[in-house]
């Protein structure tokens, strides 16, 4: 991937911000003990990452975007960042595979990039932090059930219908996200050219 240097610069700025939302948001989010903190975070993430690849419409901005974000996470103040930091990174390499095998960008393409993108963040906890860093698969994931439960007002034993409804609820609001994402991106690519025919009719 060749981009230039105002793409480059684009793809910058948009990781700082995720990277920002990462250590600014996250931070108040654990002091106020916010559950699912991970699919908010990653949520707004992905949109940003998002907009950016509909402004740079090229394979592998996403993950360019996710690569910044993650390294300004690792700047972040107390705890172990390298969980948040793959979360991030798997994030941007799942939408951005998504957007690369779906051909010419549409709006449904971007939906499904955001919806499998943020419903990583339910696999992520049970996945990684329970094999990787040593917690236990069993222990996250009673915990990733216990926080559904919890906020679908349902038992802890509704294992199923909790998990079901945890992916479902992920899956909506990651496609709300690449949809507006998308909108949000064509509403600036509109503005550059608006603004580029004003300054050639001014010529």
């Amino acid at each position: 991937m060749r981009l230039s240097l105002k793409e480059l610069s684009i793809v910058a700025a948009l990781g700082a911000l995720w990277g920002s939302v990462e250590i600014g948001l996250g931070s108040l989010l654990h002091v106020w003990n916010v559950p699912f903190i991970g699919a908010i975070l990653g949520t707004i993430g992905i949109a940003i990452a998002l907009v950016g690849r509909v402004v740079v419409p090229r394979p592998g901005a996403t993950v360019s975007i996710a690569v910044v974000a993650a390294l300004l996470k690792a700047l972040s103040v107390g705890g172990v960042v390298l969980s948040p930091m793959i979360a991030i990174v798997m994030e941007g390499l799942i939408a951005d595979a998504v957007l690369s095998l779906g051909g010419r960008p549409r709006r449904g393409t971007f939906v499904v990039a955001g919806a499998l993108a943020v419903v990583w963040n339910l696999i992520h906890p049970i996945l990684i932090q329970g094999l990787i860093f040593g917690t236990g698969i069993i222990t996250m994931y009673t915990s990733v059930i216990e926080k559904g439960a919890a906020l679908f007002g349902l038992s802890a034993s509704s294992v199923v219908l909790v998990f079901v409804g945890l992916a479902a609820l992920y899956l909506a609001v990651g496609g709300g996200a690449g949809l507006l994402a998308w909108e949000a991106g064509r509403s600036v690519l509109a503005r550059r050219a608006v603004g580029a025919d004003g300054q050639g009719g001014a010529a």
